[in-house]
């Protein structure tokens, strides 16, 4: 007990705290202009209905947009950088109180469909990935984080894999900057292209679910189309991040057991089963399992179950003033803060160090999701996507 009280108070916390601050104080300052835009413009003032209906000029562009603009322009002191990485994570906190929309019906329904959508894409992304990466000559490390990043969630992917499959830092650089890349452009492009395309909120959720690697990236695109849209990308999204183990299990099997199992190649087929079989039994997959399960996706869950049990102390997200009412009152400003610290790191530095073959696999992997998985959602169509809540 001593020694957690003591990691809390460590100078490393203490280090967060100036970049934290700022973080907060930035999401404060869009918050409120904001709710000033959406004032004026439901008032009928032109520019301000342009901005916020039309440019959707709304709390997540301000603070994706300002904070990029900042940290490309006059810099953030190093003395920030530890908060503001502290900052992104707290975009999972928020993620939680959204349990309180959805109950079981929902779950069953939108989250069925998205378990069957995210499953074909995961496995099928991830293993073409592996294929092409050793078709092409990419370093084995290379292909299996890029399989685990195009597949699932992105960074949080990339570094729960690398050190299974031995990727090196060069590889794991290009690949968190190829991700980073064209989760950044998907961010921006795709609220207009949803928009052109007359795509329904519900739709447009399951879009980017699909399509946008990473947890937060995702978040804040849905969430700048509509709460519908937000509603449905958090809960498919919740459905793909639970494959993190899987995937890093799966990579394994391809890229270290399979290949020490062959020694490279040759060996008849008998050998290389059993000799597979020794290799996976040094192998504690069960531990390996645990340590990369996205546990805050159990808070979410239970807060669905409690919602879906109408206990009366909890009231609902709709009954003003119930314990579930204030919570879903105050989940924008986990989310504002969170994007606060996305847009203070993106780095015009950091989407440079995407090169090579990195690039190539991303941009293929990247393009490809993307189209199929607009076709699949139009396919589905909205009403199998819908959140109804509760």
């Amino acid at each position: 007990m001593g020694e957690k009280v003591k990691s809390l108070i460590s100078p490393d916390w203490r280090d967060a705290i100036p970049g934290l601050i700022v973080c907060i104080i930035f999401a404060w300052l869009v918050m409120n202009i904001d709710h000033t835009l959406k004032g004026l413009a439901k008032d009928g003032v032109a520019w301000a209905d342009f901005l916020y209906n039309s440019a959707q000029f709304k709390y997540v562009a301000l603070l994706l947009l300002g904070g990029i603009l900042i940290r490309n322009t006059i810099g953030v002191p190093k003395s920030w950088i530890r908060g503001i990485m502290t900052a992104r994570p707290i975009i999972k906190p928020g993620i939680i109180i959204l349990g309180v929309h959805y109950v079981w019906s929902d779950v069953v329904k939108v989250g069925g469909v998205g378990l069957l959508l995210t499953t074909i894409f995961i496995f099928g992304t991830a293993a073409a990935v592996m294929i092409l990466s050793r078709k092409w000559g990419a370093p084995d490390g290379l292909g299996g984080i890029m399989a685990a990043g195009t597949g699932i969630c992105g960074v949080s992917a990339i570094i729960a894999t690398a050190p299974v499959v031995r990727a090196k830092p060069r590889d794991l650089a290009y690949a968190i900057g190829t991700i980073l890349l064209f989760g950044t452009l998907m961010l921006f492009i795709f609220p207009y292209i949803g928009k052109a395309l007359g795509l329904a909120e519900s739709q447009f959720g399951a879009w980017v679910a699909i399509a946008i690697l990473n947890t937060a990236q995702l978040i804040a695109c849905a969430e700048w189309y509509g709460t519908g849209a937000r509603d449905t990308a958090v809960l498919i999204n919740a459905a793909r991040i639970m494959f993190i183990p899987v995937i890093v299990l799966f990579a394994l099997w391809y890229y270290v057991i399979r290949d020490q199992a062959a020694n490279v190649y040759g060996r008849a087929k008998e050998q290389v089963a059993a000799a597979a079989e020794n290799v996976s039994g040094n192998v504690d997959k069960w531990q390996l399992f645990k340590d990369k399960f996205p546990v805050f996706i159990i808070g979410f869950f239970l807060l669905v179950a409690l919602n879906s049990a109408n206990i009366s102390l909890f009231g609902g997200p709709k009954v003003e003033g119930s314990v579930f009412w204030a919570m879903n009152s105050v989940y924008k400003w986990f989310f504002a803060v969170g994007f606060a610290g996305i847009g203070l790191m993106i780095s015009i530095e950091d989407l440079k160090k995407a090169g090579g073959k990195a690039f190539v696999i991303g941009f293929g992997a990247a393009l490809t999701k993307a189209v199929l998985g607009l076709i699949a959602v139009y396919l589905v169509g909205a009403e199998l996507l819908t959140v109804v809540g509760g």
